[in-house]
């Protein structure tokens, strides 16, 4: 699945709450784990494919 298969909105949900390294696709998992962290008040950093580590920090460090 590529980042083109996913609606704008849900494009823009996942890049607010889930930090993906260059190099991984963004994909319907990671709205899912956009979502979850949304829902908690967290975020989700992509490891890798399928790979996920969960910050629970309140604050995300902007880029």
């Amino acid at each position: 699945m590529s980042e083109t298969d996913l609606s704008p909105e849900e494009i823009e949900l996942v890049r607010t709450y889930v930090d993906i390294p260059p190099g991984l696709a963004m994909g319907r998992i990671d709205v899912q784990r956009a979502k979850i962290a949304k829902a908690v008040g967290g975020w989700f950093r992509k490891e890798g494919q399928g790979l996920y580590k969960i910050i629970t920090e309140r604050h995300r460090r902007i880029r």
